[in-house]
C-alpha cells in the first residue's frame, strides 16, 4: 500500500531511521528465524504449517467446505498427502468467478489489501491480504536477499517498476527515502544524461528492477556513463531472458538474482545469474507446497500457499510450467511472455507495464494489448458478465488515458473471446512484427 502526498514523503524519509520491530509483523520475524533453520527441519515446519491452511481452509472457507468431502478432524490426523490430494486442483477463473467464496469468513474484506494481476496472461486475478501476510512475504525476500547484503528499509536501491513510474512530460526520477525512483517508461536517449546523472549521484548500492526495464537501462548505457558498481540486481515481476541477463551483467558487473513469484502468492522461486551462467530456479519449500500437473507431455506448477489464512490457494494451477525435481530445483519455467511497445516518440515500453485498474476486473475478465502501428494501442476486453456498458468502456479508456495519454493514442477492443497461444496460454501483449 502506497502513502500519498506529504505524508508519504515523510514517512520514507524516516523509515531507514526506523526501528524494524516498528515496521513489520512479529511473524514477519518469526518467519526470517525459520528460514535461518536446517532444511530438515524447515521442511518439517513446512508441513506443519500445510496441514494449518487445509485445517483452517476447511473450517472458515466457504469453497472449501462446500466442495471439498473431507472434514477438519481429518485434516488433523490423516496422512498429510492423502488430505492434500483430494483438494481438486483450482483454476484462475475458479477464484475470481467467487472470489468472496475464498476468503476466510473470520476476515472482513474491508479490513484488508487487495492487490490484482493480470500477469504475463491478460487473465486477472485478485487477492486479499492482511498486512501480517504482506510482511510475511517480504520475509522470504529480505532473507534470500540478504545474502547480498540488501535490506528494504536501508539499502540505497535503484528501483525500477511500476511505483517509480512518471508522466510523459515528468522528470524520469525522483528519490523516495532509501530509493531512486526511476520511470522505466523513460528509459530512452532523450534522458540518457539526466538518468546517468542521476544514478552517478545517488551511487545505489543494489538495483531492484522489472528485468525488462534493466536490460533497457543495459542498452541504452555503459559502465562509464554510470560510475557504479552495485553488490546485486534483484530483479522481480517478469520473465528474465538469456540476451537480458547478459545485458544487466554486462552493465552492472554483479551478480543477478531473478525470482519467480506470483500475486497469488502460491509459489516462490529464485535463480541467480553469476559470470555469465544462470543457476536452475530453487522453489523455497516454506513459501508455498509446489506440484506438478502432468498434462500433454507437460508440467504445470501447481501451488498451495503456506501463510495466506486470509484467502488460501489450495493446489491451484499457476498456468506457468517447468519440472520441479525432487529437490526443489526447476531448470527452466515456461509460459510468460513479454513484449516491447513502440510510443509515439520511437521509445520502447515493456509490454507488461500497460495494466488495468483493480476495480476493472470487476467488469472484465480478459485483456490483451495490441499494437499495430507505432504510437498507437487497443486494448482488446472481453466482459466477465456480458457485453461492457459505455460506462464502464469509459471508465477503462480514461484510466489508460491518464496512465498512457503522453506515450500512445489508445483504443477499445471488445471481443468475446482472447484465443490461446501455441503454448497453451494468451498473451498479454501482441507488439508489432
Amino acid at each position: 500500500m502506497t502513502i500519498p502526498g506529504w505524508l508519504g514523503a515523510r514517512y520514507y524519509a524516516w523509515r531507514p531511521w526506523l526501528p524494524e520491530r516498528l515496521l513489520y509483523h512479529p511473524d514477519f520475524f518469526r518467519v526470517r528465524a525459520l528460514l535461518r533453520l536446517d532444511p530438515a527441519l524447515g521442511a518439517a515446519h513446512a508441513r506443519i504449517r500445510l496441514r494449518h491452511i487445509l485445517v483452517g481452509a476447511l473450517t472458515h472457507v466457504p469453497y472449501y467446505r462446500r466442495t471439498v468431502p473431507v472434514t477438519p478432524d481429518e485434516a488433523r490426523h490423516e496422512p498429510l498427502h492423502e488430505v492434500l490430494a483430494r483438494f481438486p486442483l483450482l483454476s484462475k477463473d475458479e477464484v475470481m468467478a467467487q472470489q468472496r467464496a475464498f476468503l476466510d469468513a473470520r476476515f472482513d474484506p474491508r479490513t484488508l489489501f487487495y492487490a490484482t494481476s493480470g500477469g504475463s496472461s491478460g487473465q486477472g486475478i485478485g487477492m486479499w491480504r492482511s498486512k501480517r501476510v504482506a510482511d510475511i512475504e517480504k520475509a522470504f525476500f529480505s532473507h534470500e536477499w540478504g545474502r547480498f547484503g540488501f535490506s528494504f528499509n536501508k539499502a540505497r536501491t535503484l528501483r525500477i517498476g511500476a511505483d517509480a513510474r512518471r508522466l510523459a512530460h515528468e522528470s524520469p526520477w525522483r528519490i523516495v527515502g532509501n530509493r531512486l525512483m526511476l520511470s522505466p517508461y523513460h528509459i530512452n536517449a532523450r534522458y540518457k544524461a539526466e538518468i546517468a546523472g542521476a544514478i552517478q549521484r545517488f551511487q545505489p548500492a543494489f538495483v531492484h528492477a522489472y528485468p525488462s526495464s534493466a536490460a533497457a537501462l543495459a542498452e541504452l548505457l555503459s559502465p562509464g556513463d554510470i560510475g557504479m558498481q552495485p553488490r546485486a540486481v534483484l530483479l522481480a515481476s517478469e520473465p528474465a531472458t538469456g540476451p537480458q541477463l547478459a545485458a544487466i551483467g554486462r552493465l552492472f558487473r554483479c551478480p543477478v538474482s531473478v525470482n519467480y513469484g506470483l500475486c497469488e502468492r502460491t509459489n516462490l522461486a529464485f535463480a541467480n545469474h553469476v559470470d555469465g551462467v544462470t543457476s536452475p530456479y530453487a522453489f523455497q519449500p516454506l513459501y508455498g507446497w509446489s506440484e506438478n500437473r502432468l498434462a500433454d507431455g507437460r508440467a504445470e506448477i501447481v501451488g498451495t500457499s503456506l501463510w495466506n489464512d486470509v484467502m488460501p490457494l489450495i493446489r491451484y494451477r499457476t498456468g506457468d510450467y517447468g519440472l520441479i525435481e525432487p529437490d526443489g530445483r526447476c531448470a527452466a519455467i515456461d509460459g510468460r511472455g513479454h513484449e516491447f511497445l513502440v510510443d509515439r516518440y520511437g521509445n520502447h515500453i515493456p509490454g507488461l507495464a500497460i495494466v488495468i485498474d483493480e476495480a476493472t476486473w470487476d467488469f472484465v475478465r480478459l485483456y490483451q494489448v495490441r499494437q499495430r502501428q507505432a504510437g498507437a494501442i487497443a486494448l482488446a476486453v472481453v466482459g466477465r458478465h456480458g457485453p461492457l456498458s459505455a460506462a464502464q468502456k469509459a471508465f477503462l479508456l480514461n484510466a489508460q488515458l491518464r496512465r498512457w495519454g503522453g506515450f500512445f493514442d489508445i483504443d477499445i477492443e471488445e471481443e468475446n473471446d482472447i484465443p490461446l497461444a501455441a503454448n497453451g496460454k494468451r498473451k498479454l501483449v501482441v507488439g508489432l512484427t
